[in-house]
């Protein structure tokens, strides 16, 4: 015998015995360890086995990764179990010899296996032409399953949300608390220990429903699920059902290979609790159920009218102790609610996470780079990632841009437009599970259309059933309605839903067009008079969109095809007059901070985007050539969008992007945009060295920028070639964040004053450090406009305040501050409002931080005003503030404020009172005192504290005047640094 055919023999025995081995099997983790160390089997698959909780669960997962690898494996499987537990080899090759008759049926059974790997390893997709198919492994991604009802508002939760936050809503759902399971879960026991023999697996049209039944037939046979439950699996579609005629039985009605009969019916007789009998798409059947129960067949080989037999078999009243799933839309589940045998197993497929989404692009696709360039570009695009959800969406999305590829088109990363992929979503089901509703197309989008429109006219996602069968005929049989039951205090009610907001809003745009002409202006021209009002109807935005969706050429040319609509020249001059009044009333207005304005303009844009008329887009967005979206938070969909619309710009003479969210992704997008600008205000968070190189390039050269980058952490490396890019702009205000700096970039930063001068008002590098320092800059003695923010180490700041003063600069009207907590996390800074500190307990570095920071100062003899902003004024401090003013001939007012989260010492106003200051000088010191003895003061613990005085010292020359309030507002607490734009508790 040679080494294949003892391989071939070796694998034959591991299948045969594969019920056995799961169940004998107890040094699965040695062999395991084995087949690791021989490379027979990946780490993921033996970390699935080492994490299985049992010795039957870790040998489930072994036999995965066993059929995955073929012959080979299985041959090095039962040599490593050979040598790990032989008495359990030789007992099963024994117990085979002596039993022949088992034997010939084990090799019957694999000739029924062999018949059902042949008729399921293979499918058809929608477009499929005569003889294509592709591997059902190359296309199934597992769905997301639930076994608990939602209430109303997790319902609405799933309907309204959108993009991340929808998929996050997803991840909720895969949890424990939601009861989340998997195909292969699905007969085990629940937590009390029963196993249900009935599962009911419900889910809306195109989440997977079929193609998950036809996995679960491959699979069995392939020998990857199940293989331990059952010995036979049969598939009856309810859509062939429906074709049969005469009286059938059971037997009559499964699909299986006649030479396997004689074992089936041994089977059925002798062991019916190790069959699984799996109905696919009880909603299709066109017969009722409702058979009267004592005219049901009590075995499967009594001949019946079709809908008697099956109604037997779901009754339970045939082979009672078989198996049974059904997989229904939820349209259907009451009718079957009513049929099926208590006690049932609920389970939902809910569609795809976010990462069952990335999967299946995965899948689809033969080259990684093709699958990844069509996921990004769908993730970029909100309305149509939170489709994605639907199984049925990702392969038209898929095969749409496998045509691009194939034909080797420039990939249009905006897959033509959001509203294409949902007409041919609607398309695809019309044409696929609706032709045996009696009822044509345009009639369904009718009905449809009047619900959506009524649900937004409500704001109402979900449907009771008087209001859904006003407008539609049979919505139990519309796939794109969802249908559930739902509690309502000792009874219940059934209510529908789309399958997701965008769905109803896409229906709403789609029944204006589907009225006559002039109905059809006046309903548009309603919602767009209502869109002008004002923020109030913003929710009705997408319904515009989705209008300016229908009206693109190619999407309007699908529709027409298909005889459902045709958009009239009157509404399409409607909507060109809406978005240019949109436009031009944002021109208006445009240095007014105004968030619905701003919102608003940015809608046009998407307006633009999905109308894909790349004239008429010209000709708006060259009305004008200043964009300001400060304060609107950009997705990476809106990034897209404003790509698009400013290509075709000539050119953008100033855009402003502050407080947007933009993250470096989001900047990736907006590259070519950034480029054409010539005035540039921007503000990014979370950019890394890597993604400045980025920006460095799309800034270009000349350009009259305003940068706030200092919510990053720059190496001194990536900060200096920022500092240098910059001399080749006019740059007006610079914000930094740095890790650290060294003297090349204070070289730098000074460098970068000098060039720029004359067009600089600000500039800051900010560490987030103990130390602030605000001032003006000022160069011959006079003063300019040149302000200078640092958030540094003292010795950073002595650094830069080096440079400055060896470059002929000084510092004019400084405020300072020293943070009290040497070691804050950003987390610690949020919090900080909400802790109060005994003044005893304040940091013991302060006082070496003040004096370094005021010594800094020494040098600076130009000095006319300083504000100091401590949390407890010591004695130390004083002394060296007092000094200051004598070693700063020019300096007229020190301000010393001590914020709320510290007090005045009594012993150190005596100090000042009696301190020796130069004549004109002023000293004014402001915080708050406690009248109690010093080793009685809680401090900061209430600010209701009937103890604490408000105080004013003003002391000018030799006198002073003091001014006192009782009982002060905490409003009259200064509690951060006045010119900062951060958050900053300072001592």
């Amino acid at each position: 015998m040679n080494k294949m055919e003892s391989s071939e023999d070796s694998a034959q025995f591991v299948d045969k015995y594969m019920p056995q081995l799961i169940q004998r099997v107890t040094m699965v983790m040695p062999i395991a360890d084995e087949l690791l160390a021989e490379d027979m089997i990946h780490k993921e698959m033996y970390s699935n086995i080492s994490a299985a909780r049992t010795n039957q669960s870790k040998m489930r997962e072994l036999f995965k990764a066993l059929h995955s690898g073929g012959n080979k494996v299985k041959s090095t499987f039962l040599s490593t179990l050979r040598e790990n537990e032989p008495n359990l080899v030789q007992d099963l090759e024994c117990s085979g010899k002596q039993r022949g008759e088992p034997e010939n049926k084990s090799t019957i059974s694999l000739k029924y296996k062999e018949f059902i790997r042949g008729e399921y390893a293979t499918v058809q997709e929608y477009n499929s032409l005569p003889g294509e198919h592709v591997k059902l492994d190359d296309r199934y991604t597992e769905p997301l399953i639930i076994q608990k009802h939602r209430q109303q508002r997790e319902r609405e939760e799933e309907i309204r949300s959108r993009g991340q936050n929808f998929y996050q809503v997803m991840d909720q759902r895969d949890s424990e608390t939601y009861k989340s399971t998997k195909v292969e879960r699905l007969f085990d026991p629940d937590e009390h220990g029963d196993i249900q023999r009935t599962v009911i697996l419900q889910g809306h049209s195109g989440t997977g429903k079929s193609f998950t039944s036809q996995k679960i037939m491959s699979d069995w046979a392939f020998g990857r699920l199940y293989e331990d439950q059952f010995d036979l699996v049969f598939h009856l579609r309810c859509k062939e059902l429906n074709q049969a005629t005469g009286r059938k039985s059971l037997m009559d009605l499964l699909n299986y290979d006649q030479s396997s009969s004689s074992m089936i019916k041994q089977v059925l007789h002798q062991s019916p609790e190790r069959v699984l009998f799996l109905v696919d798409g009880f909603d299709e059947l066109k017969f009722s159920l409702d058979v009267p129960k004592d005219s049901l067949p009590r075995d499967p080989w009594t001949q019946c009218s079709p809908e008697v037999t099956l109604s037997g078999l779901i009754r339970k009243q045939i082979l009672h102790e078989s198996f049974l799933l059904v997989t229904t839309r939820s349209t259907a589940l009451d009718k079957l609610k009513e049929v099926v045998k208590h006690p049932v197993r609920y389970a939902e497929i809910l569609g795809f996470s976010k990462e069952g989404v990335e999967e299946y692009f995965n899948r689809f696709f033969k080259k990684k780079q093709h699958s990844q360039q069509a996921f990004d570009s769908v993730r970029k695009n909100e309305t149509l990632f939170t489709a994605c959800f639907i199984p049925v969406i990702c392969w038209i999305i898929c095969t749409v841009y496998r045509e691009q590829f194939d034909e080797g088109t420039e990939m249009i990363q905006s897959l033509e437009t959001t509203t294409s992929i949902f007409v041919e979503f609607v398309a695809t089901l019309l044409k696929h599970d609706c032709q045996d509703l009696g009822q044509s197309a345009l009639t369904i989008l009718q009905g449809l259309g009047k619900l959506a429109e009524k649900g937004m006219e409500e704001q109402q996602v979900l449907f009771d059933h008087d209001s859904v069968s006003q407008t539609v005929s049979d919505p139990s049989k519309v796939p794109f309605l969802c249908k559930f039951l739902q509690k309502k205090r000792v009874s219940q009610t059934t209510m529908y839903s789309f399958m997701h907001l965008s769905f109803q809003e896409f229906f709403t745009a789609l029944s204006y067009m589907l009225l006559g002409d002039e109905e059809a202006q006046e309903k548009v021209r309603e919602l767009l008079s209502k869109v002008r009002r004002g923020k109030e109807n913003s929710h009705l935005l997408p319904i515009v969109q989705f209008l300016f969706g229908i009206a693109n050429k190619e999407v309007g040319k699908r529709l027409e095809d298909k005889k459902y609509i045709s958009c009239s020249q009157g509404i399409w001059t409607q909507l060109k007059h809406f978005i240019l009044e949109v436009i031009d009333k944002e021109k208006e207005d445009r240095n007014a901070i105004d968030y619905h304005i701003s919102s608003m303009w940015l809608f046009a844009f998407h307006c633009l985007y999905e109308l894909h008329v790349d004239d008429f887009v010209k000709k708006a967005m060259n009305t004008y050539t200043e964009f300001n979206l400060t304060h609107i938070p950009l997705t990476k969909t809106d990034c897209w969008v404003l790509k698009y619309c400013f290509q075709h710009c000539e050119r953008i003479q100033r855009l402003i992007l502050n407080w947007c969210k933009l993250s470096a992704e989001k900047i990736k997008i907006l590259l070519p945009a950034l480029e054409k600008c010539q005035h540039l205000e921007l503000q990014v968070d979370d950019l890394a060295d890597d993604d400045l190189d980025g920006l460095l390039t799309a800034l270009g050269e000349g350009k009259s920028l305003e940068l706030d980058l200092t919510e990053n952490n720059f190496s001194d490396e990536k900060v200096q070639d920022l500092l240098v890019a910059l001399t080749k702009h006019k740059p007006r205000n610079i914000d930094i964040g740095v890790k650290s700096i060294t003297s090349n970039t204070a070289d730098k930063f000074m460098f970068l004053v000098n060039k720029a001068h004359a067009d600089l008002e600000s500039i800051g590098l900010h560490c987030c450090e103990n130390v602030t320092l605000e001032a003006n800059l000022q160069k011959n003695g006079v003063n300019g406009t040149l302000q200078i923010s640092l958030w540094l180490k003292v010795s950073d700041m002595k650094m830069i305040c080096d440079c400055i003063r060896a470059s002929g600069y000084s510092l004019s009207e400084i405020d300072l501050s020293v943070s009290y907590v040497a070691d804050l996390s950003d987390t610690d800074v949020d919090d900080l409002s909400a802790i109060i500190h005994p003044v005893d307990k304040l940091s013991p570095e302060w006082d070496e931080h003040a004096d370094e920071l005021i010594s800094l100062l020494h040098s600076q003899t130009s000095l006319g005003d300083i504000g100091l902003f401590v949390s407890r004024l010591t004695e130390r401090c004083a002394t060296s503030v007092i000094s200051l003013s004598q070693a700063c001939p020019n300096l007229r007012m020190i301000s010393l404020h001590v914020v709320e989260q510290g007090l005045l010492l009594e012993e150190v106003l005596h100090l000042l009172r009696a301190s020796k200051r130069r004549p004109d000088c002023r000293v004014l010191v402001a915080g708050w005192r406690c009248r109690k003895p010093a080793d009685q003061c809680t401090g900061r613990k209430d600010w209701s504290l009937c103890c604490d005085d408000s105080v004013r010292l003003n002391l000018h020359g030799e006198t002073f005047t003091e001014n006192v309030i009782r009982h002060g507002k905490k409003s009259d607490r200064p509690s951060y640094h006045p010119k900062s734009n951060r958050w900053c508790v300072v001592a």
